[in-house]
This record gives C-alpha cells, sequence and structure tokens, in this order.
C-alpha cells in the first residue's frame, strides 16, 4: 500500500484504529501476534500496568473474533491477578469482571461465572449490568447444568458482597470454662440485589475448640436488634444429639457442634451471631478459617475467609441499656486467645488466720476445705512453713486422720505435713484443725497450704490448689530494764569479830560474806495487736560465780497482768547477791533472764506461751565504797527521829527527810570528806561540811531534812562525799523513789494541790 499512497503523514487506517475497520483474518492475526510482542517486551521492563492494559485490549479483540475460549484464558488470569483492585479502579475492573462474565457464560462455565456474579455483587461497583432485584441463587438458570453440582471455593482476596470479623469474649481463658465466641457478618451487597441467603457457616479452630456449623433456619428470632444490627445467641449441641439429618449432614467433623440461624442478609445490614464453647485443651486457640455456603441452585459457593485474611474485630459486642455495648477483644488479636490449664476449684479457706503471730506462741489454725468441682474429690491436704530452718513454727495436725509424710520426701516432719481428707461431694465442704508452735525468734515466715486432689470423674488428671500466706512473727513483750542498789536492813558482819561457825565449819554451804541488795525495774511494753494477760513472770539469775549466791524475790503483782497494746507495764524485783567468804572482794557479775508466761486476752482455751528474754548483766562491786541515799529510815536508826515524828504544822509538811548511807566494804580504814551545796531548789537543815572515818566493813549515816522551794518537778541535793585517801569522789546512789541523776539522786516534788 505504500507503494500507491505516501504514509510518511498519514497512517494506514488499520494502523490509525484497528478496531474501526474492517480487516480480514490475516490482519487478525497480524494484530494478536503485535499484541503478544508488546506485552511480552513491556513484562521484560516490568511495567505491569501497560501488560495488564494489553492483555485486557487482547482479551476483547478475541472477543469480538467470537473466539471466547480464547478470550477467557487471556481474561480470566487477568482478572484473578489485576492490581485495579488493590488501586481502587472500579470502573477500569467494572469492565474486566463484565467481559470475563460474558466468556463464562457463553462457554457455559459455572465456576468462573459463580464467581464472577459473586463479585459483581459488592457494593464496590458502582453500577454493573446485573439489573434490579438480581438474585444470585438463580444466576445459573440461564446456563444448561449438564454436570453434577459441585463445591466452588473462594478464598477472600476479592470484593464481595458478604463479610466475616470474628471475636472471643475474653482475653484468656481456662480449660473447663465456659467461652464466648461471637462472628459478625456484614452485607455489603448492591442495594437493588436481592437477600442473600447463607445456608450454612463453618467455622474451624485450631488449638482444641471442635469445629462449629451454624446452620440456616427462617423461623429464628433475633434477641434483640438495633438499626442495621441483628444479634442472635445460639445454642450449640454434639453430633451426637442432633435430630434433624440436615444438619447432620453439614459437619465438617463428627465431633462438631451445630447450632442455627436465620442466614438471610439483606443489603447493609449486618448480624451478630454469639455462642459459648468450652475448650478442652489447654494452649494457644485461634479461628482458622470460617466458610460461608451461598446456594446457586444447583451449585453452592463455598467463600472461605482464611485466617490471615478476615478482618480483626477489636470490640465484642454486646447489648447495655444504651443500646450496644463494646468491650476488648484482646490485645493479641481477637481471633486468638490463649487457653490456660484448668483451674482447681477447690477452695480453702482460712477465716481466722491472722497477718501477725507471737513468738513461742502456740496457736490453732482452722481450715475448711469446699468442694466447688462438677463432682466428687479425692483430696490430699499439705501444709508448711518456709524461710529460715531456725525460726520456721512447728506444724502438728489436730485430726483424726494420722498425719501421713511420703518416704521419698527428704525434708523434716516439722517443715511440711500431709493428711488425706478422703472424698468429699460435690458443694460439699470438711473441716480440719492444725496447730504449730512459733519459735522464739522474730521472723517471717511463708505458710503453703495445698490441696492435691483428683476428680472421680478424671482419676487420671492430678489438680492441685495452693494457698500461700505472709505470716510475721514479732516479739509479744520488748522491755527495758533499770538496776538500782538498795539499803540491806541487816547489819553486815564486824570485821573485829570471829564467827565460830564460819572458822569451824569449812563445810557448811551457807554463805557468811558481804551482801548487798538491788532492786531490778522491768518495763515491759508490747506491740502486739491484742491485749495480752500475763499470768507468771520471773527473773531468774542463769550465771552466778564460784563464791557467791544470788536469789531472786518478786515484788507484789495480780494474779494476772493485763497489758493493752502500745502500753507498757511495770515490774520490780529484788537481788540479793552474797559472799560465801567475808574475805571475798572480788567484784561479781550475774546474768538474768526474764520469763513470762502470757496468753491472749480473747484465747481462754489456748495455752499459755512462755518468752524467755535475756537481760542485761548486773555487775556488783564488793571491794568499793558507795553512797546510798534513801528517804526511809537508816539500818542504825529502826524508826524516824521523834523530832520528825512531831505533829507538822503547814510548813513542815513540806519538809523531806533524807538518809545518806555510807559503806565501807575494803579492809582499810577510809576517811571521806561530807559536804551538802547551797541550792536556790531547796533549803535544807544539817551538816553542812563534815569528815567520816569509816573502819573496815563498816557504814555511817548522814541525814538531813529537805524543804523544797518548788513544787512539781525535781530537785537533786548537791551531797558529796570525797575519799581524802584517793582522792575521788563517790557516785551517790538513789534508792527507793529517788531517781539517779547525773549530780546525784533526785527527789520528786509533788505540786501544790
Amino acid at each position: 500500500m505504500s507503494a500507491l499512497y505516501d504514509t510518511f503523514l498519514v497512517q494506514e487506517p488499520l494502523r490509525q484504529d484497528p478496531f474501526a475497520v474492517t480487516h480480514n483474518p490475516s490482519d487478525t492475526s497480524t494484530l494478536i501476534d503485535v499484541y503478544n510482542k508488546s506485552i511480552e517486551y513491556f513484562a521484560e521492563g516490568d511495567r505491569r500496568r501497560a501488560v495488564e492494559r494489553l492483555q485486557y485490549e487482547l482479551g476483547k479483540l478475541y472477543m469480538r473474533e467470537g473466539e471466547w475460549e480464547k478470550g477467557l484464558k487471556v481474561l480470566e488470569p487477568l482478572w484473578r491477578r489485576v492490581s485495579w483492585r488493590r488501586e481502587g479502579w472500579w470502573e477500569l475492573l467494572a469492565l474486566l469482571v463484565e467481559a470475563v462474565r460474558e466468556c463464562a457464560h457463553r462457554l457455559g462455565n459455572k465456576g468462573v461465572l459463580l464467581e464472577v456474579e459473586w463479585e459483581l455483587m459488592s457494593s464496590s461497583f458502582k453500577s454493573t449490568s446485573l439489573g434490579p432485584d438480581y438474585d444470585f441463587s438463580t444466576c445459573l438458570e440461564r446456563i444448561d447444568v449438564l454436570e453434577e453440582p459441585m463445591v466452588i471455593r473462594r478464598e477472600d482476596q476479592f470484593p464481595s458482597p458478604l463479610s466475616t470479623t470474628c471475636a472471643f469474649g475474653a482475653l484468656q481463658g481456662n480449660v473447663g470454662e465456659v467461652l464466648p465466641v461471637q462472628i459478625v457478618v456484614t452485607s455489603n451487597a448492591q442495594e437493588s440485589t436481592a437477600p442473600l441467603t447463607v445456608s450454612q457457616i463453618l467455622i474451624s479452630f485450631d488449638g482444641g475448640l471442635k469445629d462449629v456449623c451454624i446452620a440456616h433456619k427462617s423461623e429464628s428470632e433475633p434477641q434483640w436488634s438495633q438499626d442495621d444490627m441483628q444479634a442472635y445467641d445460639i445454642a450449640l449441641i454434639t453430633a451426637d444429639r442432633l435430630t434433624d439429618s440436615s444438619l447432620s449432614l453439614s459437619a465438617n467433623s463428627p465431633d462438631g457442634t451445630h447450632g442455627v440461624c436465620d442466614l438471610t442478609f439483606r443489603p447493609g445490614k449486618r448480624k451478630v451471631i454469639s455462642f459459648q464453647m468450652v475448650p478442652r485443651n489447654s494452649g494457644i486457640v485461634r479461628v482458622t478459617t470460617i466458610t460461608l455456603k451461598v446456594q446457586a441452585k444447583p451449585w453452592v459457593l463455598d467463600f472461605t475467609v482464611s485466617e490471615a485474611d478476615f478482618l480483626r474485630q477489636a470490640d465484642f459486642l454486646v447489648r447495655s441499656r444504651e443500646g450496644i455495648g463494646r468491650k476488648p477483644a484482646g490485645s493479641n488479636g481477637s481471633k486468638e486467645i490463649r487457653i490456660h490449664p484448668k483451674p482447681p476449684k477447690l477452695q480453702i479457706r482460712l477465716p481466722a488466720l491472722r497477718k501477725e503471730y507471737l513468738t513461742d506462741e502456740t496457736a490453732t489454725l482452722d481450715m475448711e476445705i469446699v468442694n466447688e468441682e462438677d463432682g466428687d474429690a479425692e483430696v490430699r491436704f499439705e501444709a508448711r512453713f518456709l524461710g529460715q530452718a531456725e525460726a520456721v513454727p512447728i506444724w502438728s495436725w489436730n485430726a483424726e486422720d494420722a498425719p501421713s509424710s511420703s518416704s521419698e520426701d527428704s525434708e523434716p516432719k516439722h517443715m511440711k505435713s500431709e493428711i488425706r481428707l478422703g472424698r468429699i461431694e460435690k458443694a460439699r465442704s470438711r473441716k480440719v484443725q492444725g496447730t504449730f508452735t512459733a519459735r522464739s525468734l522474730p521472723a517471717e515466715a511463708i505458710l503453703e497450704i495445698k490441696s492435691l486432689y483428683t476428680l472421680l470423674s478424671e482419676p487420671d488428671t492430678p489438680l492441685s490448689k495452693v494457698s500461700i500466706h505472709d505470716i510475721i512473727f514479732d516479739r509479744p513483750f520488748e522491755a527495758t530494764y533499770d538496776f538500782q542498789p538498795r539499803v540491806d536492813p541487816e547489819p553486815w558482819p564486824s570485821y573485829f569479830s570471829v564467827n565460830d561457825e564460819e572458822e569451824h565449819g569449812e563445810g557448811s554451804s551457807l554463805p557468811f560474806g558481804l551482801r548487798q541488795l538491788w532492786c531490778c525495774t522491768a518495763r515491759l511494753a508490747s506491740f502486739a495487736s491484742a491485749p495480752l494477760l500475763i499470768e507468771h513472770i520471773d527473773l531468774e539469775a542463769t550465771n552466778t560465780p564460784d563464791g557467791a549466791i544470788c536469789s531472786v524475790s518478786k515484788h507484789a503483782i495480780p494474779q494476772t497482768l493485763a497489758v493493752a497494746p502500745n502500753s507498757s507495764q511495770k515490774i520490780g524485783f529484788q537481788i540479793t547477791v552474797q559472799k560465801f567468804d567475808l574475805d571475798d572482794r572480788r567484784s561479781t557479775t550475774v546474768s538474768f533472764l526474764l520469763r513470762i508466761r502470757w496468753r491472749r486476752e480473747q484465747s481462754d482455751s489456748a495455752p499459755a506461751a512462755t518468752t524467755t528474754i535475756q537481760c542485761p548483766n548486773l555487775t556488783v562491786p564488793f571491794g568499793e565504797p558507795r553512797v546510798l541515799a534513801s528517804i526511809a529510815a537508816s539500818p542504825t536508826q529502826k524508826a524516824i527521829p521523834e523530832a520528825l515524828s512531831t505533829e507538822p504544822d503547814d510548813e513542815s509538811n513540806r519538809i523531806i527527810p533524807i538518809t545518806y548511807i555510807i559503806e565501807n566494804p575494803s579492809t582499810h580504814v577510809l576517811n571521806f570528806a561530807v559536804s551538802m551545796d547551797t541550792s536556790d531548789d531547796f533549803a535544807f537543815s544539817g551538816p553542812k561540811t563534815t569528815s567520816v572515818t569509816l573502819v573496815p566493813m563498816g557504814r555511817e549515816t548522814v541525814r538531813y531534812r529537805i524543804l523544797p522551794m518548788k513544787r512539781g518537778g525535781w530537785i537533786t541535793p548537791g551531797f558529796r562525799v570525797l575519799d581524802i585517801g584517793f582522792q575521788q569522789v563517790l557516785k551517790v546512789w538513789g534508792t527507793g523513789g529517788l531517781r539517779n541523776d547525773k549530780g546525784g539522786a533526785a527527789i520528786w516534788v509533788d505540786a501544790d494541790e
């Protein structure tokens, strides 16, 4: 043709518009070759969009030539993988889907036709050739179906008129407990199409849950509805309980569970289908596939949504007073949940357990075991304290059943104890009682109570329930001590006379040496949370050195002494220390223990506990002189002088007589300078300065009368004793109600009434 016409300016008509002219078969084959070569060329350059456009044009060319089979062979692969869906080019995609539909209809390809008709119903396509009141179930009526009905399975990779989501109604579950499951099916069909009826919904799980088959039943009524939503709560039954033969044929497996629901979906509507399942195995449970079976007589379309494709349902929908309530469906994805092993339902109750117990206390612990399982249980019970070995209490059972320990258990008996309770019926309880004795050391321990049991219905499945409690063991009392010397009312032995029994009775066990009296005042403070009753208290000398004897007598106290929480009580003891040998002047150190027998005020039946508290050592100096102050009569004067016992007037009623006793237990003659300092706090009568000479084992009394100048406080007379030989000032010890201050013995003066 180029030989007749110049074509360098105007191309031939066939090349300008190959579809607008009539051409012969040789021209068509030439054009097909051009398309194929162009497709190969652009494919090598990875120009995907150009390849897809050329393949579409090639398919249309086959359709115009009436070669429907070749056209479908080109257009069907293009339709399945075209990128126009992902990019939202719905108008172009609609042209392609319509072309595939026409080829499938001309060829009678029922499988492709079903899939294309299903996609065209999606609302993603604004306008299609489906027409008003299009019914998917009758889409094959225009085709002669001669083959046997078959099932077409299609993954959710194309737009579809139905979408599904799934959610579990809990963040985690337990074996044997009810697990809520919910699926939401939404119709995305075009408004002009007829309602879609799903014959069955199959839900497959991985991880121990049985598959679920939900069949269509038009008579089913929703539990509640709102706007475009209908909600159904369906009950599932197992395959062996089915009475409807149509349902029994719908199960994926013989272990599946079945239910019924109205599965007719109108355009733009959605249905919430909730049901409950009971997991039998622990681990991760996930939804693998959801399959919607849609009837297109006589064929069936299986619309299958796999785990990786269906949308995550962020909320579990429930009904509330405000309408639709939502609760989170889980942080790891709504289609997956962790199932924990079956939790024990055997309850251990300790109604009288205290968080704090006291050392040396014997306590009784009442325990109740309640069987909340679904059947009878065979129970063994075990209790033990965990902690440092020296601080762990001793445990024993107060029950008719003898405690039994496993022969393979190497733990000591006081650390672990086991008892067999036997069978406990469903919804029944058994009470046991344990006793433990706390150690003497304050400590923290863990009380572990464990029930090991098996259900009679599942004897091969051991279950256990562990109850752990932190226990604190505190001291019932804290004590402070004050040692004060006392004036010995008995005369000392004479240094210049010899006792015949002492000289000739070497085998005698009676002491004949010097003796000193001391007073120990113990202040007991209770930090317990409940009142305590002291039944008996003793101060015991535990370490008396050779050559001396020590005896302790208790001051008079009530038979039972109550100590309230955060309060204290004073208890006094008189200590007598005496040497066996009169010539023994060595200092003596004595150790003491305070033993207290007590119990809780509200626990009359509980045994009394005995607590031992270590006291400070008392050092008694027998070889040094000392000065004792007292407001009582001196040992050399059996009564207060007559001048002091006369009828006092108002002024003399305020006078306080005080006596100072100077002792010389040594074997030397000692000279002392005695003086009384003046003060603005008091006036006194008695020697202001004097000297005292004491023979070995001698005592001298110096008396004063004090007139206080102030009331309601302590006054400290400045009584001073100087050892002239050693030039040492002796310490003045207060006795009785006097207080030992840095300056001497202080006297309390009451306030004016």
